[in-house]
């Protein structure tokens, strides 16, 4: 009867392509693998002494004349082994991780493959030759089998020729010292084994010899470390400390080697997470880590090139599972570290009190030993206040579940309760410690800033005070899809420096066009000069019963032209205002009626003509600043602050925060 005829190109065609050198040297690395399995099947426990291996490999940077050599003394390819050979997807070593796949790889790979063998039927030594392509019929060409008593025992050997340009040509490496760098990290498993057999490695005019070289750079070592985990059954750990040439082929300088079936699928580098560059008395040791298990096993994929689940959890083995066995096994080089990730800890918790949820040494518990990175801190610091939270609030709600079920007592409700307000009290004045001290740091910054201003009279001091204008001017630039630009109001800014009531008001309009602000605010030319000389309106809430306005001078400034009195500029704006004839920062109508109170304000030095203009204003309480009340036109007032009374204002108006958040006068932004 008919039956299904399989179509053995196409289904090559379909294997997945390389996209690293790695995947690109699979095929290679299959034949040595069938090469160590045969030697270790020939010879059992004695396959260190008596197992050969050689592997022979031409590359070039052109990739013109590629080819390699992979021979062994092991079983050869026996009538069971040939039945395997012959059958596409066989289990015959699937106990050892074999997917039946390697000799499909080959085909994908290479153009030209011949292979020779020689094994043993009933006591006589058969010599078996072919040549193997790709094709859907007669994939077997040129066969011959004889009697070869003259062979010397079994063996194996294949040679394969050209590169397939479908990915392999591309991603194959064209220098001898990769082929060593990956080959290398590939077997380290194998190598570093018991039962790893002789292996010999020419590529080019260099040859290495395995595991003899691998030995010799090996300084240190722990073999299988059994870890019991629940989410991934139970692994094997090997540590060791190598000598830096371990690693010198590699992008990086300490590693975890996730291990399937004796085969490297994906190496991990743990440099960031370690700190180190290199460790030892002569600063010449890395680290390297070889991780195996069942979990491993059965999660590869068919070409052993990738495991089948994310690759977070590659980090989630490392983080969770190994990492307290290699801090342990470094525990020396990494008690250098430790003072250097307390201070980086204490410069964190300073800024930003929020994550301090203990003292120094229970936050560094928190973090990897080797971590120097303060990004990596902060986010560490951050999960685990998080998780504390989360834990905290597990506990209110099951106390409160408890209560409505009558299984909760009176005082045990009671305890709940004190222990979480205490909690979140903490967690508030954390928070709040942070944003005190962020509004000290603003005040600094303020205090040099006006003072770098009046000192350089030139335009060109105010030209590139970018900070200036993120902090007191809520503007902010989008370039629309069509190219045009469009000022927005900025999600935050620090306008509370002039009154409280601007803390949370939004910018909502300005006596300049908007697309005159765009354009100069988006201008490498000017683009702060427009945060001075121009009214800018904010509102705190959609209504128009108040409207906030706020003008600055540039500090240091003396000399006014007659049409730039600010006590004027601030009524023509509010008259326009009225007039409803002007639009807000998203384009519609501004509306306000008679019930609209204006709280304005103008920041200049109060000095030369604007001292004229407002010599008759009534004196603040202070004396240092002036206030206006019209009789009529518009319901409010116009306030006049000087810049350095700003400053000693919001200072004084923030210092007992300050002092009850232990920050100290000191400028963040002193020399000293």
């Amino acid at each position: 009867m008919p039956s299904l005829r399989p179509n053995l190109v196409k289904r090559i065609d379909r294997l997945p392509k390389p996209t690293s050198v790695a995947a690109a040297m699979q095929p290679l690395f299959e034949a040595i693998s069938n090469a160590i399995h045969s030697v270790q099947a020939k010879f059992g426990d004695t396959v260190a002494t008596q197992g050969r291996v050689v592997v022979t490999v031409n590359t070039s940077r052109r990739k013109e004349n590629v080819w390699a050599t992979v021979e062994d003394n092991g079983v050869g390819l026996d009538d069971r082994n040939w039945e395997a050979f012959t059958t596409t997807d066989t289990d015959n070593k699937i106990t050892i991780g074999g997917k039946g796949v390697g000799r499909l790889l080959w085909l994908d790979c290479f153009q030209s493959i011949r292979v020779s063998t020689v094994f043993v039927r009933k006591d006589e030594a058969i010599r078996r030759e072919f040549h193997f392509q790709l094709s859907n019929d007669d994939q077997i060409t040129d066969y011959s089998e004889r009697s070869d008593p003259d062979a010397g025992g079994s063996s194996f050997h294949v040679r394969f020729d050209g590169l397939r340009d479908n990915g392999y040509l591309g991603r194959f490496p064209g220098r001898d010292s990769f082929v060593f760098q990956h080959l290398t990290s590939h077997f380290l498993p194998t190598f570093i084994g018991g039962r790893c057999p002789a292996i010999m490695v020419h590529v080019g005019d260099e040859a290495r010899h395995y595991p003899e070289d691998i030995d010799r750079i090996v300084h240190r070592k722990e073999t299988a470390i059994t870890l019991q985990t629940e989410d991934y059954g139970t692994l094997f750990l090997t540590l060791m400390e190598c000598d830096k040439v371990a690693s010198a082929d590699l992008k990086g300088s300490h590693f975890v080697h996730f291990i399937a079936h004796d085969r490297t699928v994906h190496s991990r580098s743990i440099d960031g997470k370690l700190g180190l560059k290199y460790f030892g008395a002569d600063g010449d040791r890395v680290f390297h880590a070889i991780l195996t298990g069942e979990y491993l096993d059965a999660n590869v994929n068919q070409e052993r090139t990738a495991f089948m689940f994310e690759d977070v959890i590659l980090d989630r083995i490392i983080n969770d599972v190994c990492f307290s066995q290699i801090e342990r096994f470094l525990a020396e080089p990494l008690a250098e570290l430790s003072g250097q990730q307390r201070e980086i800890i204490d410069e964190i918790t300073q800024s930003y009190p929020s994550v301090a949820f203990g003292d120094t040494d229970e936050l560094q518990a928190k973090i990897p030993s080797g971590e120097l990175n303060d990004d990596a801190i902060y986010g560490h610091l951050s999960r685990e206040r998080f998780r504390r939270d989360q834990r905290q609030a597990e506990k209110i709600r099951a106390v409160l579940t408890r209560l409505k079920d009558g299984t909760a007592s009176a005082s045990s409700f009671t305890d709940a309760v004190t222990e979480a307000g205490k909690a979140i009290e903490e967690a508030e004045q954390r928070s709040l410690a942070e944003y005190i001290i962020r509004r000290k740091v603003v005040l600094d910054f303020i205090e040099i800033l006006l003072q770098k201003v009046r000192d350089d009279a030139r335009d060109s001091a105010y030209q590139r005070e970018d900070v200036l204008h993120s902090f007191i001017c809520p503007l902010r630039v989008n370039t629309l899809t069509d190219g045009t630009k469009k000022v927005d109001p900025a999600s935050s800014h620090d306008l509370w420096i002039v009154d409280e009531r601007l803390t949370f008001a939004q910018y909502f309009s300005s006596d300049a066009e908007f697309s005159t602000l765009s354009a100069a605010t988006d201008s490498d030319e000017r683009p702060d000069v427009l945060i001075f000389d121009y009214v800018h309106g904010l509102r705190q809430v959609e209504e128009p019963s108040k409207v906030l306005l706020i003008e600055f001078k540039r500090p240091g400034r003396t000399s006014y032209s007659s049409d730039e009195n600010p006590h004027q500029q601030v009524e023509r704006y509010v008259r326009r205002l009225q007039s409803g004839t002007m639009t807000d920062v998203k384009g519609r109508p501004i509306k306000l009626d008679d019930r609209t109170v204006f709280y304005c304000f103008i920041v200049a030095d109060i000095v030369g003509k604007l001292d004229e203009w407002t010599y008759t204003w009534q004196r603040t309480a202070d004396g240092r600043g002036r206030v206006y009340q019209p009789r009529d036109g518009f319901r409010g007032s116009i306030e006049l602050i000087g810049w350095d009374a700003l400053l000693d204002d919001a200072r004084g108006r923030n210092q007992a925060f300050f002092d009850r958040a232990g920050i100290s006068g000191k400028s963040y932004f002193s020399a000293d």
